[in-house]
C-alpha cells in the first residue's frame, strides 16, 4: 500500500478525527511535526511527488537542501491543517464561522448574485486549510453544492459524510452531479469545486508556472454553460490572523463563440491567479498529485 493510500484510508481518517477531537493543539502540532519528519526521512512516493511539484514553483536553480526543507514544510503544514480541521468539524456553526477569516465582501457578493438569480461558481485552490475554509463559508448559512473527488476512497467518504452534516451537499464528480450543478447555478445557487487538482484525462494542457500542466477544464465548461459568476478563492495561514480566505472576482468569463478556445482561455486566466496564490506560500500548497507531465532534472529516485 502506498503511503498516500494509507493516510487517506478509513481507519486512519477515523483515528485522525479522534485525535483531533481530544488532543490539545500543542500535542496535535507535535504529532504533525513528527509525521513530517518521518516522511522527509523515508522519502516515499508522496514526498517525491511534492518535491517534483515544488521544482516547478521554486525554479530550476533551487538547490536540493531548500527543496527538501520546503517539501518537509508542506507535510508539516498539512498535518497542522488536518488537526485543526478534525478539531473543528464537530463544532457548532458559530464556532466554525470564526475558524477562518471569511471576508464579508465575499459573502455579500454571493448573496447579491443569489438575489439576482445568478449562480456563483466558487473555484478553490488546494491551499492550506481549504476544507476548513469551506466549512466556515457554509457556516454562514449559504446552501452549497460541493463537487468532490470522483470515486473517493474510504477516508474521503468518511470526510464527505461529516461535511454533509454541516449542511453541504457533497457530490462526487459524475455526469449526473455535473448536470445537477449546472441546474443549481442556472437557478442562482452556489457550487464549489477545485481549480487546481490535476486531471490527466483532459485532452489539453494549460500553462502553470511556465510549463503545460494537467489543470482541470471542467470549471470553465460549467461557467460557460451556466452563466454563473466566477470567483477564485484561496485559504492561507498567517501567523497573526490565523487562517484567512482570499478571493478574486467575480471574474469576467471570456466568450468568443469558439467553445474550445474559450474553455482554454478562461482556464489560463484562472491559472494565473492560482500561480499568485501558490507563489506566495508554496509550503502551503496541499497538492499531493503530480501536476505537470514528465519529471524535471531535479527529481529524485
Amino acid at each position: 500500500m502506498q503511503v498516500q493510500d494509507f493516510i487517506s484510508s478509513g481507519p486512519v481518517t477515523r483515528l485522525g478525527l479522534l485525535l483531533g477531537r481530544y488532543l490539545p493543539r500543542r500535542a496535535g502540532y507535535g504529532l504533525a511535526r513528527t509525521v513530517a519528519d518521518v516522511i522527509a526521512w523515508r522519502k516515499p512516493r508522496i514526498y517525491r511527488t511534492v518535491r517534483v511539484n515544488l521544482c516547478h514553483i521554486l525554479g530550476p536553480r533551487v538547490d536540493g537542501r531548500e527543496l527538501h526543507r520546503t517539501a518537509r514544510q508542506v507535510f508539516f503544514h498539512a498535518g497542522k491543517t488536518y488537526y485543526d480541521f478534525f478539531h473543528s468539524i464537530s463544532r457548532p456553526p458559530e464556532v466554525l464561522a470564526e475558524a477562518v477569516r471569511v471576508p464579508r465582501s465575499l459573502l455579500e457578493r454571493i448573496e447579491l448574485e443569489m438575489i439576482s438569480g445568478r449562480g456563483t461558481l466558487l473555484l478553490v485552490t488546494h491551499m492550506s486549510n481549504f476544507d476548513l475554509a469551506g466549512l466556515a463559508v457554509g457556516a454562514h448559512g449559504l446552501p452549497i453544492q460541493v463537487l468532490s473527488l470522483a470515486n473517493p476512497g474510504a477516508g474521503f467518504r468518511v470526510l464527505n459524510c461529516l461535511r454533509a452534516t454541516q449542511g453541504f451537499e457533497i457530490t462526487p464528480i459524475t455526469h449526473q452531479s455535473l448536470r445537477t450543478a449546472i441546474r443549481r447555478l442556472k437557478s442562482g445557487g452556489v457550487v464549489v469545486t477545485g481549480v487546481d487538482r490535476p486531471v490527466p484525462q483532459d485532452q489539453a494542457l494549460v500553462e502553470l508556472f511556465g510549463r503545460p500542466a494537467y489543470l482541470p477544464l471542467g470549471p470553465a465548461r460549467m461557467a460557460l454553460r451556466s452563466g454563473a459568476a466566477v470567483i477564485v478563492g484561496s485559504c492561507c495561514y498567517d501567523a497573526h490572523q490565523g487562517y484567512v480566505l482570499e478571493f478574486e472576482g467575480p471574474l469576467e468569463v471570456v466568450r468568443t463563440g469558439d467553445r474550445r478556445e474559450d474553455i482554454l482561455d478562461n482556464t489560463r486566466r484562472w491559472a494565473a491567479i492560482v500561480e499568485e496564490y501558490v507563489r506566495a506560500h508554496p509550503e502551503q500548497w496541499m497538492m499531493f498529485h503530480r501536476v505537470w507531465p514528465g519529471s524535471p532534472a531535479t527529481d529524485i529516485a
